[in-house]
């Protein structure tokens, strides 16, 4: 199975694609973190925002191999 997305005769590769939606997902949920007392309260928060960019890309991929839309 082919997992690139032809747009124009330009093929992106299908990892990429989800690293892109991973990321616009962490950029959504990372403000929501915000909020919380104890996100504020965190030594080091990129560390964090790392972490849930890496979180949000594994359960992505992993939801879409379930799905079997992803091979």
């Amino acid at each position: 199975m082919i997992n690139d997305i032809n747009i124009g005769g330009v093929f992106i590769p299908g990892l990429l694609v989800i690293a892109l939606i991973a990321l616009v997902c962490t950029l959504l949920l990372v403000p929501f973190f915000s909020f919380s007392r104890l996100y504020r309260r965190l030594p080091f928060r990129p560390l964090i925002d790392v972490s849930s960019y890496i979180v949000t890309f594994f359960l992505l991929l992993q939801g879409l191999t379930t799905l079997g839309l992803f091979a």
